[in-house]
């Protein structure tokens, strides 16, 4: 038999960590119990960023097999497939073999007592499947095979295979380097060959790992205490060869925007297993690691399984369990007290994600318009509230054109990623970018003040001051407008008003040059940036919070958008504007307009700092009531203005998986169920993915369905006769009254969705039967439940991005159709605060608050920290991994300092999602630290420039 081993491609793997969740789940791993392990690798001299799988090397002289005392040996080589294997009832644990390993590729397990390493997934191979980790891996960096054969197909790539034999061990995994990058030039459009006064924008590098350091942040061993006492639910802790039988259920994970495929592995009531689903067509069983913790929601001691009511002072956190039936009755009655005292206008409802769409748009939707307050919002509103208001205007619809196709997507010949950094937000999605990319030799560039995940696998990084992307972008429209490498024939045909910008932005001198001054970037690398745009056969333009979560957010989403569209870059495969998460044009609930009650006040302006205010101060009126999920005290802007808001309110509910910030300052805390434990449709993915769930497992305790909590506290005013407790069920709900309500996937039937083996259908979808939707918007198409000819779903059948109507609109908002430049970042330091706060999401693992109780979400990224530039560090004082602090004229944060090149200097970036109140690594949120400006138009908040002084502790 031939010797098998894997292949690791360094060029693509993005440290996401999928491999070590799947590692865990199939070799029943606990904390810090170790076959692979993911380590992020930084250069301390020069902006770059790598990883490297640490896995067992299978090798032809294994260090550890001579060097285990045990006779007859605890550890063997097969013949055959050359896989070195511990035999674990033979194993005493002395630790010889972890100590003669010098690939740091043998682990112990401190509960069992014996050593642990890959075998290669000897009980998958027994059946037939390969290692668990090749299975999942987003990015396709690793691989498994014969030895030969992989070597083979390396070379024929012509990649560099790494010789790491430097410890005469004959290790057989194969190991690609990453691709060299040339030392690139910048060229003005019309020119062909470099000035000398031109200078290199990134070094060349020939080597991937050497001279590299672990960040303390993502490896410190003396932060693994909290976890040594986690208890271990299935699959972790069972061995591989004791689990009992399985059965498998299609589904789709319902975190973040990708949603993923998957296939829940079931025991009875549990599950024990969440893999990707490799029937699927595109993403043939790739995860990232949040989708397999999701193990460990279903399966988690901190759940809430009963309801509970305050009895202590609001934010002392003092509970007492009560019934549902007394929870919901006294929730009641204190509403109508609000609304008897204040108006039915004083309840604000909040939900997010977690919540799930169906609630969200379906039953909570119905329960508002029953009950008549015009105050409800959800995370979108910190989210992507900004790209929905400038698709609308644009476009004259929600839904994004592309998709992740290989026809699609997969044929662009440039990817220009800005303020997105997806390898880390949408792992699954980017690796299919980077696999088409690489195989096209299509080019990458990331705009990001930070060398984000993302940026290290471009070709080229442009670190750009946070908030100055409109600036960049009206440059780099200027510039083409300059060089007259606007597709001029689309904008004729297809695009309305597009003269009016072409003067406007020639006009107000927006040119590269004024631009430098402002995004810290050379007007030749934006005149370079423009060329490419122009020039490539497809452009995808990608943009996320870091454009949306500005006071310029729906401004500047409209430049980007234009940016792409002048540039033929809409409505064609291969080229076109995309900004998370699509979502179909909402239709409204069908709630009979005699039991509508509506309110004598229009909603609360301005965003989440509107209702702060009318909390606090009752003005424009008092907000008295509050209904959320999620957690509001964590996630909104200004945590104290946050905290003071609850507090002014008569009744706050929280309905929530886990404890978190927000329930300390609730009244009543519900259980809810999530996953398959609810059922329904899952999270909207970017390319109008609508995934399918069944409720397949009963909750924990007494928790219900978010569904069901609607439906009966609308019971108990009588709403039953609308929001019908049939429709508790998903399937009932989604086929009679869901679906129908949006002519965008009246099409879609829970049959179609069964039917799929992926469980998944792309919409819009307009009536059953008709053909899957590719492609939106292509040439000689007609836009769904458009005028016949009508190419996209605007009143002109084009884009448009100017016409008198939208003026008036605009200038209603206080600004001009006309985008004038504005910036949220604030350029005088003041008592100190001399450095810009960028907030995002953190690495892969993890995803706002829900991770903090995945015990393997918490044991790969513990501890909050900041990113600072070795300047602003080393002016402080401040090593690698020291505590920080963070502060400005609201508040103080602490965190652990994360020192690298790969920042611009004088920024600081800090990730969301940590936290009082979560089990093991405590902390606060960064949003003590955001302010109250928002987007006029979006109402969206600034929570990326704002201004902090940085202190060592």
């Amino acid at each position: 038999m031939a010797k098998l081993n894997l292949l690791i491609d360094l060029e693509r793997c993005i440290g996401c960590k999928s491999c070590e969740a799947a590692c865990k789940q199939v070799n029943g791993l606990g904390p810090y119990e170790y076959r692979n392990r993911v380590q992020w690798l930084g250069d301390p001299g020069a902006p770059e960023l790598d990883f490297l799988t640490v896995t067992c090397q299978q090798c032809d002289r294994p260090a550890c097999l001579r060097a285990c005392p045990v006779s007859p040996k605890a550890i063997s080589k097969d013949p055959d497939t050359g896989v070195v294997s511990v035999n674990e009832g033979s194993c005493t644990g002395c630790g010889e073999c972890v100590t003669a390993c010098p690939y740091g590729a043998m682990g112990y397990d401190p509960v069992g007592h014996h050593a642990v390493k890959c075998d290669l997934c000897e009980s998958r191979r027994a059946v037939g499947d390969g290692p668990a980790c090749v299975s999942v891996c987003p990015t396709e960096a690793l691989r498994f095979g014969e030895h030969d054969a992989l070597l083979a197909e390396a070379h024929n790539a012509g990649r560099k295979v790494r010789d790491h034999d430097q410890f005469l061990q004959g290790p057989r995994t194969i190991i690609l380097d990453r691709l060299t990058r040339e030392a690139s030039t910048l060229l003005e459009p019309n020119e062909t060959e470099p000035s000398p006064a031109q200078t290199p924008t990134a070094p060349a590098r020939s080597d991937a790992i050497a001279g590299r350091r672990i960040p303390l942040v993502q490896d410190d061993a003396r932060r693994r205490e909290p976890l040594a006492k986690v208890h271990l639910h299935k699959p972790y802790g069972s061995p591989a060869p004791n689990q009992a039988p399985r059965t498998e259920l299609a589904g789709a994970c319902n975190i973040c925007f990708n949603g993923c495929p998957v296939k829940y592995q079931l025991q009875g009531n549990e599950v024990v297993g969440v893999f990707g689903n490799d029937e699927d067509p595109i993403f043939a069983g790739r995860i990232c690691p949040k989708s397999q913790m999701t193990l460990q929601m279903y399966a988690n001691d901190e759940r809430l399984t009963q309801p509970l009511r305050r009895v202590g002072p609001r934010g002392t956190n003092r509970f007492e369990p009560v019934s549902w039936e007394t929870a919901l009755d006294e929730i009641a009655e204190r509403l109508g007290k609000v609304a008897e005292r204040y108006g039915r206008e004083a309840l604000g409802i909040y939900l997010g994600t977690r919540t799930g769409v169906m609630t969200i748009m379906g039953h909570a939707r119905m329960f508002q318009k029953l009950w008549g307050t015009p105050n409800m919002y959800t995370t979108q509103i910190l989210c992507d509230e900004s790209k929905v208001e400038a698709l609308k205007r644009i476009q004259g619809s929600t839904n994004l054109p592309n998709i992740y196709t290989k026809e699609d997507i997969g044929s662009a010949a440039l990817h220009v990623y800005i303020g997105d950094n997806q390898a880390e937000t949408r792992p699954v999605n980017f690796g299919l970018v980077n696999s088409w990319r690489l195989a096209q030799g299509a080019r990458m560039i990331t705009v990001d003040p930070r060398m984000t995940v993302t940026a290290s696998k471009s070709d080229r990084w442009l670190p750009i001051h946070p908030g100055t992307d409109m600036a960049l972008g009206l440059a780099l429209i200027h510039a083409i407008f300059e060089a007259n490498q606007q597709d001029e024939a689309f904008c004729n045909a297809w695009v309305e008003g597009w003269e009016h910008w072409r003067e406007h932005v020639r006009k107000q001198g927006y040119s590269p040059e004024w631009a430098a001054s402002i995004t810290g970037l050379e007007a030749n690398e934006i005149r370079s940036l423009a060329n490419e745009i122009a020039s490539a056969d497809g452009c995808m333009l990608y943009a996320s919070r870091g454009i949306n979560q500005h006071t310029n957010g729906t401004q500047t989403n409209r430049v980007l958008m234009f940016l792409a569209a002048m540039t033929g870059n809409w409505g064609r495969r291969g080229g076109g504007f995309m900004n998370v998460a699509a979502e179909p044009d909402w239709g409204e609930m069908p709630v009979p307009p005699e039991r509508m009650q509506t309110s004598e006040q229009p909603a609360i302006p301005n965003g989440i700092p509107g209702w702060q205010q009318a909390a606090i101060e009752a003005s424009p009126y008092p907000l008295r009531a509050l209904i959320t999920s999620n957690n509001p005290v964590g996630q909104w802007p200004n945590e104290q203005r946050t905290r003071e808001a609850l507090m002014a309110m008569d009744l706050v509910v929280h309905i929530e998986l886990f404890k978190n910030a927000t329930s300390a300052e609730a009244d009543y805390v519900l259980p809810a169920a999530s996953g398959i434990e609810k059922g329904g449709i899952t999270r909207l993915a970017e390319d109008r993915r609508i995934g399918w769930n069944e409720a397949a497992i009963t909750p924990p305790g007494e928790a219900k369905t978010d569904h069901w909590i609607w439906i009966e506290l609308g019971r108990r005013f009588g709403f039953d006769d609308v929001l019908s407790p049939r429709y508790a069920d998903p399937a009932i709900f989604w086929d009679e009254i869901f679906r129908k309500a949006t002519p965008d996937i009246a099409g879609v039937t829970v049959e179609r969705l069964r039917s799929q083996p992926h469980r998944w259908v792309r919409v819009p979808l307009r009536n059953e039967g008709d053909p899957e939707a590719g492609t939106l918007y292509l040439p000689g198409t007609t836009a769904a439940g458009s005028t016949e000819g009508h190419r996209f779903p605007t009143v002109s059948g084009r884009l448009e991005f100017w016409t008198p109507a939208q003026e008036k609109e605009l200038q209603a908002f206080g600004v001009s159709a006309l985008p004038e430049h504005s910036s949220d970042r604030d350029l005088t330091p003041a008592n100190g605060l001399a450095l810009d706060l960028v907030t995002g999401r953190p690495p892969a693992p993890h995803f706002h608050s829900w991770t903090h109780y995945f015990w393997q979400a918490q044991e790969m990224w513990p501890d909050l920290y900041c990113q600072i530039h070795p300047t602003q560090a080393d002016s402080a004082g401040i090593a690698d991994g020291d505590r920080v602090a963070i502060e400005n004229h609201q508040s103080r944060v602490e965190a652990r300092a994360w020192v690298t090149h790969g920042i611009r200097p004088g920024t600081l970036f800090m990730p969301i999602g940590w936290g009082e109140n979560q089990p093991w690594y405590e902390s606060c949120s960064v949003n003590r630290l955001t302010g109250d400006k928002t987007d006029p138009i979006a109402h969206q908040s600034n929570l990326k420039s704002n201004r902090v002084r940085l202190i060592r502790l």
